[in-house]
């Protein structure tokens, strides 16, 4: 992986060892990311919109997976994201540590009001062309099935004036 410290490297040397014990098979549909960053190749750097990548969220190994992608395979034109992530990561000893450490930024959930740190949180980030990862229906279903998404995040980058494009993504298993 060209980009990354050596603690995003150090990230993705553990992953790969958990996803060879884990799981039988990660397939990724190339040709519809080389198309995205055909186009994205396309755009000067001042024109060049912020990314948000907007998978399905049906269990934790989600943001693991999509930052693997990135991670693993840099030909996708995929930068490491940073990750959305709700507070309550924030509070768990050592994991909070390293999410932040790995780019994540911790949104409050379920609150009806506008969040300021979020707002706060989303300009520093988007000061240049960036990745963003965020589960928009703001918590993993249970059940397998796909919940209703909630738009406060969707509210706080309309807000913030800067140009995006949302590249949707669905993980199944």
């Amino acid at each position: 992986q060209p980009q990354g410290s050596i603690f995003i490297r150090f990230l993705g040397w553990i992953l790969a060892k958990v996803f060879r014990h884990t799981v039988t098979e990660i397939e990724i549909d190339v040709a519809s990311f080389v198309e995205y960053a055909r186009a994205l190749s396309t755009l000067s750097n001042s024109d060049r919109p912020n990314v948000i990548i907007a998978p399905t969220h049906r269990s934790l190994y989600d943001f693991l997976i999509v930052s693997y992608i990135c991670f693993s395979l840099p030909e996708l034109g995929l930068e490491m994201p940073h990750i959305a992530a709700a507070s309550d990561f924030s509070r768990i000893p050592i994991i909070g540590w390293i999410a932040s450490k790995a780019g994540a930024f911790f949104v409050k959930r379920g609150e009806a009001k506008k969040d300021p740190n979020l707002s706060k949180n989303l300009s520093m980030i988007t000061q240049s062309p960036t990745f963003i990862e965020v589960f928009i229906e703001g918590k993993r279903s249970r059940h397998r099935t796909f919940l209703a998404p909630k738009t406060g995040f969707l509210r706080c980058l309309a807000e913030s004036n800067c140009n995006y494009i949302v590249l949707p993504m669905t993980i199944n298993y």
